[in-house]
């Protein structure tokens, strides 16, 4: 009886070809059914390009051992708590990309704003969670309606805690479908994340911070960041080949084939770090206009518009990595050796 397994309130659900998740209440439905069992959503409006853990589509891949069984996400509670909460520092940097995604995921969410949460008054309290002692940091509260994950140990009533912006991205698209409706889907999205997280790797070695100026020898300034010529370097020599390669691999000004409104998980994290790099050097994607239309379509979403206009559960976020006549550069900091 009934058409969905995930309506009950969450719990282990047995993950069978053909079943799909709608994209709007995160319902898992059995395969034959032709509309949400929860929210009544058609298939085709309840599908988009949403995650499925076994395409309905004839011949397509079928679930594996690691998918078999899963968490399913229950309802939102009755009263509109938040199905999860982010706190971040106050910068784009590293919480811009869980920010992009929780907000594209249409699933309930809180950020520092709507926590009322003071990354610097506030963290000494929550560092005492966080997994791996650093933001930003992702918590599915003890209260909410989402089901108890067998990861959380005895007597913890915080909460399912993920800690680092990639684990962070990628739990948001398990959870709400971003992660991509295929394999094929999924290979492309976390492609494209890897892509982002060496690009902020790249950004955090070469780029000036409110905490770190580039390092001078002549000077006496040693810091972690290179000097003004590696500053050079990077955006004449490093940074090229990979927009140039990020260009090949988007064709048609889109990853997906065909173009989507449904950015993926990875496409979103990739986005964050690119948008903070055309924040400094405005002419990034000139000689791109594949690779630009695709950034200007994620960018006009209104999810992205939320977010980089501060009005998202997340608030405001400062930019980090400077360019380098920012008056803006140590204000907070002088990180030197």
């Amino acid at each position: 009886a009934g058409g969905g397994v995930g309506g009950g309130g969450g719990g282990v659900a047995e993950v069978r070809p053909g079943d799909w998740l709608c994209r709007h209440c995160a319902n898992h439905n059995f395969a034959d059914k032709t509309h949400c069992n929860r929210c009544k959503a058609p298939i085709a409006t309840a599908l988009g390009q949403m995650s499925t853990q076994a395409s309905r589509a004839s011949g397509s891949w079928s679930a594996s051992p690691l998918h078999q069984r899963q968490r399913t996400v229950g309802p939102p509670a009755s009263d509109g708590a938040a199905q999860f909460e982010i706190r971040s520092a106050p910068f784009l940097a590293k919480g811009l990309g869980p920010a992009l995604a929780a907000e594209h995921s249409g699933l309930r969410w809180a950020g520092n704003a709507s926590l009322h949460f003071d990354p610097v008054a506030d963290w000494p309290s929550v560092e005492r969670a966080a997994p791996l002692g650093q933001l930003p940091l992702l918590t599915v509260p003890g209260e909410s309606g989402w089901a108890t994950s067998p990861f959380a140990r005895a007597g913890d009533e915080s909460g399912v805690q993920i800690a680092l912006p990639a684990a962070i991205v990628n739990y948001i698209g398990k959870v709400s479908g971003l992660e991509g409706g295929s394999a094929e889907a999924f290979g492309l999205s976390q492609q494209l994340l890897a892509e982002g997280e060496e690009l902020l790797g790249l950004a955090a070695r070469h780029l000036p911070t409110p905490h770190a100026r580039l390092s001078d020898p002549q000077s006496g300034v040693h810091t972690a960041k290179g000097t003004a010529a590696e500053y050079a370097r990077f955006w004449a020599t490093l940074l090229p080949p990979h927009i140039g390669r990020l260009a090949r691999f988007c064709r048609g000004g889109s990853f997906q084939p065909p173009p989507t409104t449904t950015p993926l998980a990875g496409e979103l994290h990739l986005w964050a770090v690119l948008y903070q790099l055309q924040l400094i050097e405005r002419n990034l994607f000139a000689s791109y206009e594949e690779l630009a239309a695709w950034f200007d379509r994620v960018r006009t979403a209104p999810a992205t518009q939320r977010v980089i206009s501060g009005s998202s559960p997340m608030g405001e976020l400062a930019p980090y990595f400077l360019p380098l006549e920012s008056a803006d550069i140590c204000t907070l900091a002088d990180e030197r050796f």
